[in-house]
Formats: structure tokens, sequence, C-alpha cells
């Protein structure tokens, strides 16, 4: 518990701040040692089962989308043929972390390998990302962006749909890499494109109980850990010099991403670059996303953009 801590406190964080500051009472929790567990009546695996992949057979006319689920490992459940084109679902949901959480999602890197093999996958023609996402930690994030690029150099179009929810920071830095993004409701939230760093410095409760902290550098370390030892004196420049570093990266990222589709003019009038959120029809305006649509939609652009590539 104390590593996953000291995990929690040192990455840097493409998160919105109320979702991060939600999530205090469990970090308060692990600090006393208390016992984290799922809610009543959560259950782990099905939790994990929800967020596997899931392959659709899906036809789409010029008025009509049809689907239906193919159980994994290749059988369509009627007699293993399968009618129309194949997409891959995979959910991005929840708080993001790189790796798999013991009581909680499967992480980025296995969002990320679930994407390299779709990639290879021969008998998939595009991929859907099911989004409801606050963001989460910077690292990993960028190798679910090489999965994503890496299915659309096979010839796979990638759809983000954010499904009644949010598509922030780090969830819309891997959103805005997709073909097209759409959202299912004026009320889903899009943006929160910025980085952030937030952490306790507890000590001063500790030495008031009597303990005592010692650190012991190596002759050679002088600038080991040198960043947070500025923080807690009070100098916070030298950690924001890396978050403005990342978040350089991200804004590029999010503008060569989305392009001409992107009004850039308004994307620094409205705040957006600076972290704000949108509803979807103003995430629309400025370019955010590209359409309203539903689960079906999304599906019907997949079969749209996979005949389309063909075509080409």
């Amino acid at each position: 518990m104390l590593a996953l801590v000291s995990h929690l406190a040192a990455s840097p964080w493409l998160i919105s701040l109320e979702h991060a500051h939600s999530y205090m009472p469990l970090l308060a929790g692990l600090l006393l040692g208390q016992q984290q567990s799922l809610a009543p009546g959560q259950n782990l695996a099905e939790l994990r089962a929800a967020a596997a992949p899931r392959d659709y057979a899906v036809t789409a006319t010029s008025n009509v989308v049809s689907y239906s689920a193919r159980a994994q490992g290749g059988d369509s459940g009627t007699g293993g043929a399968t009618d129309g084109i194949l997409v891959r679902v995979l959910g991005v949901e929840g708080p993001l972390m790189k790796a798999d959480q013991f009581c909680g999602p499967r992480g980025l890197m296995s969002l990320a390998n679930d994407l390299q093999r779709t990639a290879k996958d021969t008998d998939i023609s595009a991929v859907l990302l099911r989004v409801d996402s606050p963001g989460g930690q910077v690292f990993g994030t960028q190798s679910v962006v090489d999965g994503i690029r890496a299915c659309q150099a096979a010839g796979k179009p990638v759809v983000a749909l954010c499904e009644d929810g949010l598509m922030c920071s780090a969830a819309y830095w891997i959103g805005s890499a997709a073909d097209t993004i759409i959202a299912t409701h004026e009320t889903c939230t899009i943006g929160s494109i910025g980085v952030m760093a937030s952490w306790a410095d507890v000590q001063p409760y500790f030495e008031k109980l009597g303990v005592v902290f010692h650190e012991v550098y190596a002759e050679q370390s002088t600038a080991k850990n040198a960043d947070f030892a500025a923080a807690k004196a009070g100098d916070y420049q030298p950690v924001q010099a890396n978050l403005t570093a990342i978040a350089g990266g991200f804004l590029g990222a999010v503008q060569a991403n989305r392009g001409e589709r992107l009004d850039a003019k308004l994307f620094q009038k409205s705040g957006a670059s600076a972290g704000k959120t949108f509803f979807a029809s103003q995430a629309g305006d400025i370019g955010l996303i590209d359409a309203l649509g539903s689960f079906q939609d999304a599906l019907g652009e997949c079969v749209r953009l996979a005949q389309a590539g063909k075509k080409s």
C-alpha cells in the first residue's frame, strides 16, 4: 500500500482537479493503513469483464445500423458465421492508471496492448473506444496513443465515443488521436487539456507524533529529488517547469491530431488550451469533437470509415 501511495504522490497527472480531490478519502485511508475494497455490490471479476475487449459484427446502410456481439475467441455465436464488419470495442473508463489495479480497473498499458493486438488481428476492421474518464496518469497515455496509431497504420479506423460522461485530460489526449470523436449527450464534458501535480506533505503531522525522518544521499547525487526539495521549501518553479514541458507536448498532440477540424483561434480564446472544459455543443464549435450521436451511430461511423478506407 505504501508503494501505491508513493506512486500516487510522485506522478504528474492529466486529470481534472475536482476528480483528483474526490479520491482524497481513499488516499487518506491508505495513509492510515485502512483496508480499501470495492463498494458494496461490486464484483472485481465483473468490473474487469466489462472492461475487456468486445467484438461486434456491424452492418450499416444509409439509414440503418444493426449489430450483434460476437463471442470472444472468434465464435460469432451463430455457428461461426459472421455477417458485417467486425468492430472491436474497448473501454477507457474511470481514473486512468498506467498499471492494472489490484482493487480497480485495467491499466493504460493493458489498453495499449489490446490496441497493438487489434492492429495485428486480420478479422477486425475498425475500433471503437467507449470513453467516460476524467483522465489520469501521464505515464502510459502515449503508449495508448501509439496503439491507436498502430491500428490506423494497419488500415483500421478508430472512433472515440464520449458516452454520457467525461472525455477529459488524459482521456481527451487519447480520444483526440481517433479519426472521429462523437459525444452521446449535450452534457458530456470535454477538455481539461492541462497538466497538474498535487501532493500532501504529511511529514509535519508525523513529526508531531515523534517520528524522525532521515535522508542520506550519495556524494554524486546532488540533483536527486531537487525539484521536490525546492517545492517543499516553497519554490514550485522546478516542478512547474516539468509540468509545462508535458503540457506543451499535450497541446501539440491535440493540435496535430485534430488538425484543420480545430478552430485554432477559438481553441485559444475559449480557454480550451488553458484547461477549461466544455459541454458537447461548445466543444463541437471549438473543434474538440465532431458530432453528437449514439453508440449505434458510432458503430456506423466505424463501418463508414472502414469502407471508405477499403475504397481508397
